[in-house]
């Protein structure tokens, strides 16, 4: 019998996006119930007394998550002697490779955005501490048996950037939680009525034509180039109705305020905040006319999935993985370029039969994820992993 240990993120870093991933591949991977395999997981969380022992408050708190993520976590890992793989959920977590036994660790490497950032193939700010950390990330992920990414994009600026070598990664898309499709919760609530519930809650007029945007605290997102769309579908209306901006996630950045201020155009954004429930995020969804995703990059854009999922067209970049989740179903624009991403925009909202078009590809596009074929994915870099530990020492992949 085989046994898989997974290592979910989270120790310090409280990130929506890795919880779903680990939540929902450990449900996948028992689901498929495959003959040979058990799985288990390995938590941990800070511990009361050592913040107490740096006398308490937040930089206690600081301290104590830093002993769980560094000494506690790596502790509980070498404590357990029967397992045939480890599965680093989260690269952010690569240094627990070194607790790892030899030749068993497998970790998901989701982005190695501020590592592009630090070189300068990004134009983002981004922390001295990462220029100086990261090559230690890398090595550590170097140690691992296998790489899972989560876009064929990644394993390329693995490879590229990072000098991971090509046949150490496997490529293994994310899937998407079944509560985000096209039909409405309640079967007796219309598409059209529960749109309009959406736009009364957060305010937005019943004739407006909705784009939506979701965004975390980060630079990437590319948030000033939506506003400046936005600026130019004001000045210039679209046919049938105000263009208004729906945000979902992070608050602006203080300059992002104040671009909204300069550009007067305050009085058609609506923030909804941080939506932790599926139900209501898909709501939103559908509810929105077009998702806009101009992100400066990104390991895969899963608002992007789900977006299509419930049916709702896209427009993205044209660049690292969006072109790839989105495929036929996406209309690409430069990042930079947010004159053509207006123009996409106003093109999409000026053409209902495109639209549809657009929503009927985005439905198909959505098909091709989900999260048994993730977890079959991982499950045979589980099995690849485990055979070669079996196998004699010449026969195996290094």
């Amino acid at each position: 019998m085989n046994k898989a240990v997974l290592l979910p993120n989270i120790v310090g870093f409280p990130s929506e996006s890795m919880r779903r991933y680990a939540t929902e591949l450990a449900g996948a991977l028992r689901a498929l119930q495959p003959g040979g395999w058990t799985f288990d997981e390995i938590t941990c969380e800070p511990e009361g007394g050592v913040a107490a022992a740096f006398g308490g408050g937040s930089f206690g708190e600081k301290m104590a998550g830093r002993h769980a993520r560094f000494v506690k976590y790596p502790r509980l890992i070498r404590s357990v002697s029967d397992a045939s793989v480890f599965h680093i959920l989260d690269h952010s977590h690569a240094g627990l490779a070194m607790a790892v036994p030899p030749g068993r660790a497998i970790l998901t490497c989701h982005d190695i955005i501020p590592l592009l950032a630090a070189r300068g193939l990004i134009s983002m700010p981004h922390p001295m501490l990462t220029r100086l950390t990261y090559p230690l990330r890398i090595r550590w992920m170097n140690r691992c048996r296998k790489v899972i990414t989560i876009s064929e994009s990644t394993k390329k600026t693995l490879v590229e950037v990072a000098g991971i070598p090509a046949e150490k990664i496997e490529v293994v898309l994310y899937g998407c939680n079944p509560a985000f499709g096209p039909g409405t919760e309640d079967p007796g609530l219309s598409p059209a009525d529960e749109r309009r519930e959406v736009l009364v809650r957060y305010g937005i007029p019943a004739g407006a034509r909705v784009i939506l945007h979701v965004a975390t605290a980060t630079r990437y997102k590319n948030t000033p180039a939506i506003l400046q769309a936005l600026k130019i579908l004001k000045e210039n209306p679209v046919p049938g109705g105000e263009v208004w901006l729906l945000r979902v996630g992070a608050d602006f950045f203080e300059d992002e305020s104040a671009l909204v201020a300069r550009l007067g155009i305050g009085d058609r954004i609506r923030h909804a905040g941080r939506i932790f429930d599926d139900r209501m995020m898909a709501e939103c969804y559908r509810a929105a006319d077009v998702f806009v995703f101009p992100s400066l990059w990104e390991g895969f854009g899963w608002p992007v999935l789900e977006a299509m999922a419930c049916g709702t067209p896209v427009v993205v970049s044209n660049v690292a993985s969006l072109p790839e989740v989105a495929g036929e179903a996406g209309v690409f624009v430069p990042p930079h370029d947010h004159a053509a991403l207006a123009e996409a925009l106003r093109s999409l909202l000026s053409d209902p039969r495109e639209l549809a078009l657009r929503s009927e590809l985005s439905l198909a596009q959505a098909q091709r994820f989900s999260w048994e074929k993730c977890a079959r994915g991982t499950l045979a870099v589980y099995e690849q992993v485990a055979g070669e530990l079996k196998s004699p020492p010449d026969a195996r992949t290094r």
